[in-house]
């Protein structure tokens, strides 16, 4: 449905978010603020007003100028910049699937639409966006996403606001199906969990034996660990494996709760400021595109599988026949190819493994 709506945002009282999202989204893909503001229909010199503005307001250095070398110089985001480009797009879903929502309501097909709260991996790494295409391509149904981590997207589901999750927390999944909330749990597709850290490994976790050795040489060690504190799927894993080994970081000054970051794109880029440690999945590390390296990811223990739950109309108004077929389908074998696909092309490897593969 193409929406009859907008929804304009400011940043203090000179900054408009519209703009400021669409310029550093070009300053990250083509590397150059003339080039990125000629995409956006921006002059340049408005252009250098409008960062110099949100660098002020927010306290923040979001872009750096590189002049000269071989390739002429440019523009990059710095991981702040990128770090607010992640929060402006996921605002950006919000706002506009809360607007789709309200007119699919006041209009006379309202069950074209479906809504699905989401984990944040499926949706910064772009697949979610693929899968919902090619679904509306098959079916002419519309699915819109938010945004959030595990316990959120519950959370969203309990309140009425969405048909279905999509979420990576299986006790929490457990306990969501146990208390009626859903009746279907079908697993979608998977990936491995990775400790990454600095090149240097301080604490040697490249050389641990499982992962209670890896958590054992971080504290040991005291070296920065920067847990997200969200409880996303990422966070409850990261605290079940401290319990696990018998360790409780709480309160530890190397042991960094980052609950204002951006799923695991945020922590990483604080893991990479405080040169410490952090777990994200597989897919969030190879998408981020930093520096941190990957030095542990063998262990049966660090499987992650990301599961798919409709909402039981018996507890919210929800269009549970319509989200039954969209679980379905996720687990076709056109759904599969594609996630089995993901990412070859962008970044040399698969991000994600298809169930029917795994």
């Amino acid at each position: 449905m193409e929406s009859r709506f907008e929804v304009t945002l400011n940043l203090g009282e000179r900054i408009p978010a519209k703009e400021l999202l669409l310029l550093l989204e070009y300053i990250d893909h083509l590397g150059s603020l003339n080039q990125a503001s000629e995409k956006a229909g921006l002059s340049y010199r408005y252009s250098w007003g409008l960062l110099n503005r949100a660098e002020k307001a927010l306290d923040k250095t979001l872009v750096v100028r590189q002049t000269g070398g071989a390739s002429g110089g440019g523009t990059c985001l710095t991981n702040e910049g990128k770090r607010l480009l992640g929060h402006l797009r996921t605002l950006q879903r919000e706002v506009q699937s809360q607007i789709d929502t309200l007119l699919a309501e006041n209009s006379n097909n309202p069950d074209k639409t479906l809504m699905l709260a989401s984990t944040m991996e499926p949706v910064v790494t772009g697949l979610l966006d693929v899968l919902e295409q090619a679904y509306f391509l098959d079916t002419g149904i519309t699915v819109r996403h938010i945004a959030a981590g595990s316990g959120q997207a519950i959370a969203m589901a309990m309140s009425g606001r969405v048909d279905m999750i999509l979420t990576h927390a299986p006790e929490l999944e457990d306990k969501f199906v146990r208390e009626g909330w859903a009746l279907r749990r079908l697993p979608v597709m998977s990936n491995n969990y990775v400790f990454v850290g600095p090149e240097n490994d301080p604490a040697g976790i490249g050389d641990a034996n499982d992962v209670k050795d890896v958590l054992q040489r971080i504290a040991q060690s005291a070296s920065p660990f920067i847990s997200r504190g969200d409880r996303s799927g990422t966070h409850l894993f990261e605290v079940s494996l401290w319990q696990e080994t018998g360790i409780n970081p709480e309160g530890k000054a190397w042991y960094h709760v980052s609950r204002n970051v951006l799923g695991s794109f945020g922590a990483l880029g604080l893991a990479e400021e405080h040169n410490g440690y952090t777990i994200v999945d597989k897919a969030s590390y190879v998408s981020a595109r930093q520096t941190l390296h990957i030095l542990f990811d063998d262990d049966p223990i660090l499987r992650n599988v990301f599961s798919v739950l409709t909402i039981n109309r018996a507890k919210a108004v929800v269009n549970q026949e319509a989200a039954d077929q969209f679980a379905d389908w996720l687990q076709s074998p056109r759904a599969a190819r594609i996630i089995k696909e993901f990412g070859i092309r962008e970044y040399k490897t698969t991000l994600f493994t298809p169930i029917k593969d795994d």
